[in-house]
């Protein structure tokens, strides 16, 4: 009896990558590689082209140069919840997904954030640590293939800052999505998925 090992594919692959706006070059020739459930943070200077590379792995932006091979279902939070005030909370969380049992989505991915009591409530009752707790279960709920974290807690408190922390990665291992974050300053890498939002 034989046993073969088979590669599995990244989930991210970057070779090349060249992101321009008008004449400053932003990204010159960045590669990557990102396994499935692997945790990466990137870290460096405000404008060193993280939220860039992130816009790039995520289809928003296009790219000047190289490649990305990344999933077709990445979720993306960003620094600000975004959440619409005229809606109530689960349909914040259920925005773009299919209508039948919606609700029942979004109920399950708002409990998983600590939320789920308050699936009626409205974003303007909501603290900014509740409300980027809306914005991650919005983003789980997509079930994605890879997880885009844009320095979700950089308005945040200390306190709740290492509690949301803590939460993603609790929600990163249990869901195992591919992840990268820009924290705030240098690459961290992690097979268990580390804290470091």
């Amino acid at each position: 009896m034989s046993l073969s090992v088979v590669a599995s594919r990244p989930a991210v692959a970057v070779r090349g990558l060249v992101r321009r706006y008008g004449a400053r070059t932003v990204i010159a020739g960045l590669d990557l590689t990102i396994e499935r459930g692997e945790f990466v943070a990137l870290l460096g200077e405000s404008g060193c082209g993280k939220t860039t590379l992130l816009r790039a792995l995520s289809g928003l932006d296009p790219i000047d140069g190289g490649a990305v091979d990344a999933p077709r279902r990445p979720a993306v939070v960003f620094q600000e919840h975004r959440l619409l005030p005229w809606d109530s909370l689960w349909r914040n969380v259920s925005l773009g997904q299919p209508e039948n049992g919606a609700r029942e989505r979004a109920a399950g991915a708002l409990a998983e954030v600590g939320l789920g009591e308050r699936l009626d409530d409205w974003p303007r009752n909501l603290s900014g640590g509740q409300a980027q707790r809306v914005a991650l279960a919005r983003a789980l709920v997509q079930e994605p293939e890879l997880l885009l974290l844009d320095e979700p807690f950089a308005a945040l408190d200390a306190l709740t800052r290492l509690k949301m922390q803590a939460l993603v990665k609790e929600l990163v291992a249990r869901h195992r999505p591919a992840s990268c974050s820009s924290p705030t300053t240098s690459t961290r890498r992690s097979r268990s998925p580390t804290a470091c939002c």
